[in-house]
């Protein structure tokens, strides 16, 4: 640390919404030269304080102070001009999907008063490439569309965008919950750099191995109110009991035996996702549950398309309980009863408009249409609260709108939607992404205890994740299968050298 004196204060915070408390008295100091990590539960708080710290909440209690003096933000654009950058854990809160790389690259000088890059492409792109070099974004097309890219460019260019303005306090919410391995790795070296160049860092993840990591000092909000603050060293252990409290195991770690000559309930034979990739073979028993890991790229979510009808196979099969199946589109893969809860929530999982009984009861209706086609919403009530309990969805009630939700618990509406009813094969793409560290444990419980009779993909480039709950980890690289171990046999360093393979050592295997 290289100063004693907080460049960035929050004294006594308190903030409602309706009957709902969110903060409650909340202090902490965030000093020059520091990475503070920023921990709570879904729902705990953390996302209130970022929105009041930023600017968006501007009606509050308490003060934040600047190198000691109060300020009031009244909007984000005010937080900005104070020093105070944010990348937000929705991802298209950061960017403008309609504009270019470009565009979104230089987008604090494009709306300066000055205007000094307006409608000028050559100064537009060489302030754009000047920014990138700083997050060795080389690979982008300074012309291409923002919403024609992954989400882990459009995260990238975000954090980009915010370094460009050299903040007083960087606030970073998630910031690799949608990017590579490698990427991470950049990321976390540039914020080293601008910790030792003194910049202050408010870093909030559920990923609590990156606090460890990079933390200086890690603040805990717990229900609201203030839970502390830990000093490095710490371990995760410490950090999980200070959110959460104590956790036990999780339940029923006994990997299901496949019957001798069992027919698999999802049979991949020969199955090619994409003209590029190499054909899967892959075999899931009933009540298994198998991870599949790798860098984001590997070929995880090519996969998942093609199981929900989104995308067609080049070639191959796909078979339930023996038979061949192939959905055209995701009607016809809900009718085989194949889910999926997708990796990119905001743009294709939740209808924030509509109340969180819609969201989880949407794709299921017709279970809820009586006579003449009315709705039996006393049942739809029932069985939406019954997800509600099961999962832990922190809400007033299930007729509260999804938006009104931290993304944690939007995460976790998504997933109950697909475990209300029985299913042949539930995919899981990335599923744990903005969802804390107990949230997850709830989660993955109910999915062992509950759904003995379909068979489970849960997709994540997180080894832990999918160590938490698999019975068997495959490995995918370059599109292809590299490697499998059950749970019982796991050695990590062998999974991390298959996730790593080059690109040429691929070509050997094939």
């Amino acid at each position: 640390m290289t100063s004693r004196n907080p460049s960035v204060q929050v004294r006594s915070i308190g903030k409602s919404f309706g009957a709902t408390r969110a903060l409650d008295d909340v202090s902490f100091d965030f000093f020059p030269g520091e990475i503070f990590g920023l921990v709570g539960a879904n729902g705990a708080g953390k996302s209130t304080l970022i929105k009041i710290i930023c600017g968006y909440y501007p009606d509050y209690e308490g003060d934040v102070l600047i190198d000691g003096k109060a300020v009031r933000c009244s909007s984000p654009h005010d937080a900005l001009n104070f020093g105070i950058a944010t990348v937000h854990q929705i991802i298209n809160q950061g960017v403008i999907q309609d504009m270019t790389v470009a565009e979104n690259l230089a987008l604090a000088d494009l709306l300066s008063k000055s205007g000094s890059l307006f409608c000028n492409k050559n100064k537009i792109t060489a302030k754009a490439k000047a920014i990138s070099e700083r997050m060795d974004l080389h690979h982008l097309d300074m012309n291409q569309m923002v919403g024609e890219l992954s989400q882990c460019d459009r995260q990238m260019i975000a954090i980009a965008r915010a370094l460009a303005s050299d903040p007083r306090l960087l606030i970073l919410d998630e910031p690799t919950s949608s990017i590579s391995e490698r990427e991470a790795d950049v990321l976390f070296d540039k914020l080293n750099k601008l910790r030792d160049d003194g910049v202050s860092i408010l870093y909030v993840s559920h990923r609590l191995h990156e606090i460890e990591r990079l933390a200086d000092r890690v603040g805990v909000i717990r229900d609201g109110a203030h839970g502390g603050v830990l000093e490095k060293p710490f371990l995760v252990k410490e950090i999980v009991t200070a959110m959460v409290g104590e956790m036990g195991d999780i339940a029923g770690r006994v990997p299901p035996t496949p019957k001798p000559n069992e027919v698999p309930k999802i049979e991949l034979r020969d199955l090619v996702v994409d003209v590029a990739s190499a054909p899967l073979n892959l075999k899931i028993y009933t009540g298994e549950i198998v991870g599949i890991t790798g860098l984001i790229g590997a070929g995880k979510t090519e996969l998942a398309n093609v199981l929900f009808g989104l995308t067609m196979p080049v070639s191959g099969e796909i078979l339930i309980d023996g038979t061949a199946v192939c959905p055209r589109s995701v009607r016809q893969a809900i009718d085989a009863g194949i889910f999926m809860v997708p990796e990119d929530r905001a743009n294709k999982a939740i209808i924030p408009d509509f109340s969180i009984r819609k969201n989880i009861t949407m794709p299921f209706l017709s279970h809820f249409s009586g006579f003449l086609g009315l709705m039996r919403n006393r049942l739809e009530a029932h069985e939406t609260n019954r997800m509600i309990d099961a999962i832990g969805v922190k809400c007033e009630s299930e007729l509260s709108f999804i938006n009104e939700l931290s993304g944690g618990n939007q995460q976790k509406v998504v997933v109950a939607r697909w475990l209300m009813t029985a299913f042949n094969l539930l995919i899981l793409d990335e599923p744990y992404q903005g969802v804390d560290i107990r949230s997850r444990h709830d989660i993955n419980t109910y999915i062992r205890t509950h759904c003995k009779d379909g068979a489970l993909l849960v997709m994540a480039a997180d080894l832990d994740e999918v160590l938490e709950v698999a019975d068997r980890i495959v490995v995918m690289n370059n599109t292809m299968i590299v490697g499998e171990q059950r749970i019982s046999e796991i050695d990590r360093s062998t999974l991390l050298h298959w996730t790593a393979q080059s690109s040429d050592e691929i070509r050997e295997m094939r």
